[in-house]
C-alpha cells in the first residue's frame, strides 16, 4: 500500500503527516527542525515505512521549502519515492473546498497529504543550480530597475517645484548630462551663478564629453528666469543625493546587464534572442521565469501564466463593456513579454503586422498591445517547444504547405492512372461509363 505524505514548511519547523487512506487516524505524524538533524529524522521515518512506495508532497512557500526538498531529492536514488511541489494556492482552495477551518501546522500538512492522495501530482524533477541563480540574478536586476524608476520619480517631483523649465533642456531627466549637471550644480539658483563658458566645459559620461556652449548658455538663462518656487540648502541637498544615486543605480544596473547577458548564453542558450525585440535580459528573464516549457502544453497555458488576456466582468444587468488586462500571472513574466512587446512593434515585422491589424480594426492603442502580446507568447512557445530560430515568414510557408497538402488530397477529376484502363473502375470495363469521382474518392455509392 502506498503511503502519502505531507509537509508544511516552516522557517524553524516543519510538520510531517503520512496517510494511507483518507481516514481520521494518520500513519505517522510528527515535526521536524529546518537542520541537518531534522532532516535524518525525516529521513529514518521514511526508511520505516519505506515497505511500500512513498508520494511526497510540500509547498512552495517563500524559500523555506528548498533545503528539505533537496534533501529529499537525494533520497529518491535509495527509496522509491515521488516528490511534488505544490503550489500553495492549491492547497488553500483545497481546504476550502473540503470546508476546513483549522489553521495548524498539522492540519496543513494533512491537508497537503490528502491533496497528494486524491490528486496524485507530477513529481517536480531537480532544478538547474545555475540557472535558479540566474532567475535570482535577474529578479535582483529587476528591484535595481524599480528602484531606478522610483529615485527618477523623485527628483522629477523636486524639480517640477523649484526649477520646472529643466526638463526642457535634456530628453531624459536621468541622461548622463543631466545628472552631471544637478550632481555639481543642484538647483537653478546654482546655475544662475555660472558663465556660460564654465558650464559648457562641465564633463560627463565615460568619455568626458562636453555639456558644450550651446546648452550651457540655455540652462543659464532658463535658470535665471525661472518661475519655480524658492527653496533652502535643504532642497540642494537632496537633489544632489538624489542624482549621486541615480548615477549610482544605473551603472550597477548596466553591469549586471552584462553579467546577466553572459550567464544566459552560457548557461541556457535558446533561440529567443532571434526574436526582434528581446533582448539577452528580457530572454534570460524569460527563459527563468517559464523554466520548463513543458509545464504547458499550449501556448494558451503559457499565455494565462504570463496573463497577457483581458478579465471580463459581468454580473447580472452590470456589463463591462472594455475589460481590462487581468492583474493575474506572473509579474515578472509579464513585464518582460510587455517590454519586449512595446520594441517588437516596432522591430519585429510581425508584431508590427499584427498591431497595425488590430488599429486599422478600431482598436485602443493599449488593447492593441494585449492582443501583440499574446502573439509574441506564442511565437515563444513555439521557439522553445521547437529550438528553432525565429522566422518572420512562418505563417506564410505554413499556409503553403497546408495548401499544398489539401491539393494533394482533392481527387482529380478526368484523370486516370495507366493501370486503371484494366481495371473494372476505367470507363472501358464500363460500357464506356464513368464511375463517379466521389465514387473513385471512396464516397458512398
Amino acid at each position: 500500500m502506498s503511503t502519502y505524505v505531507g509537509i508544511d514548511v516552516g522557517s524553524e519547523e516543519h510538520a510531517v503527516y503520512g496517510i494511507e487512506k483518507e481516514e481520521d487516524d494518520p500513519a505517522y505524524k510528527t515535526t521536524i527542525t529546518n537542520d541537518k538533524g531534522g532532516f535524518e529524522k525525516l529521513e529514518e521515518l521514511l526508511w520505516k515505512h519505506s515497505t511500500s512506495s512513498i508520494h511526497l508532497g510540500l509547498e512552495a512557500t517563500g524559500n523555506y521549502w528548498k533545503p528539505v526538498f533537496n534533501h529529499l531529492m537525494e533520497l529518491k536514488e535509495k527509496l522509491d519515492l515521488t516528490l511534488s511541489l505544490i503550489n500553495p494556492n492549491e492547497i488553500h482552495q483545497f481546504k476550502k473546498m473540503d470546508l476546513s477551518r483549522v489553521k495548524t501546522d498539522s492540519a496543513d500538512a494533512r491537508a497537503i497529504g490528502r491533496y497528494v492522495l486524491r490528486f496524485k501530482p507530477k513529481s517536480t524533477p531537480r532544478t538547474n543550480e545555475r540557472l535558479r541563480s540566474l532567475r535570482k540574478l535577474c529578479r535582483y536586476r529587476a528591484s535595481r530597475v524599480e528602484e531606478k524608476t522610483r529615485l527618477i520619480q523623485q527628483l522629477d517631483d523636486l524639480l517640477v517645484g523649484v526649477f520646472p523649465e529643466y526638463s526642457d533642456c535634456f530628453g531624459k531627466l536621468s541622461a548622463v548630462s543631466s545628472l552631471a549637471v544637478l550632481t555639481k550644480y543642484p538647483g537653478p539658483e546654482e546655475i544662475a551663478k555660472l558663465d556660460v563658458d564654465g558650464l559648457a566645459s562641465l564633463r560627463y559620461g565615460k568619455i568626458n564629453h562636453k555639456l558644450g556652449e550651446q546648452k550651457a548658455k540655455k540652462l543659464i538663462e532658463l535658470a535665471s528666469n525661472t518661475v519655480g518656487e524658492g527653496y533652502g540648502p535643504e532642497i540642494e541637498i537632496t537633489i544632489k543625493h538624489l542624482a549621486e544615486q541615480i548615477t549610482v543605480v544605473k551603472r550597477e544596473v548596466e553591469n549586471l546587464n552584462e553579467r546577466i547577458k553572459k550567464s544566459f548564453r552560457e548557461i541556457a542558450p535558446n533561440k529567443l534572442e532571434s526574436v526582434d525585440g528581446i533582448g539577452p535580459v528580457n530572454g534570460a528573464t524569460m527563459t527563468t521565469e517559464i523554466w520548463d516549457i513543458n509545464r504547458f502544453a499550449t501556448a494558451t497555458k503559457l499565455n494565462g501564466y504570463v496573463g497577457a488576456y483581458p478579465e471580463l466582468s459581468e454580473s447580472g444587468n452590470y456589463k463591462n463593456p472594455h475589460p481590462d488586462m487581468t492583474k493575474k500571472g506572473n509579474p515578472r513574466l509579464k513585464r518582460a513579454v510587455f517590454t519586449s512587446t512595446m520594441s517588437a512593434v516596432n522591430c519585429n515585422p510581425v508584431i508590427r503586422e499584427h498591431y497595425e491589424k488590430q488599429r486599422a480594426k478600431g482598436k485602443d492603442r493599449m488593447v492593441a498591445i494585449g492582443s501583440c502580446m499574446r502573439k509574441l507568447v506564442h511565437i515563444i512557445y513555439g521557439i522553445l517547444t521547437s529550438g528553432e530560430e525565429f522566422d518572420p515568414n512562418y505563417e506564410d510557408k505554413r499556409k503553403e504547405t497546408d495548401e499544398d497538402k489539401e491539393r494533394a488530397r482533392k481527387p482529380q477529376s478526368g484523370c486516370y492512372p495507366e493501370d486503371e484502363r484494366s481495371s473494372e473502375l476505367s470507363p472501358e470495363n464500363n460500357g464506356g461509363k464513368k464511375i463517379p469521382n466521389y465514387q473513385l474518392a471512396g464516397g458512398e455509392t
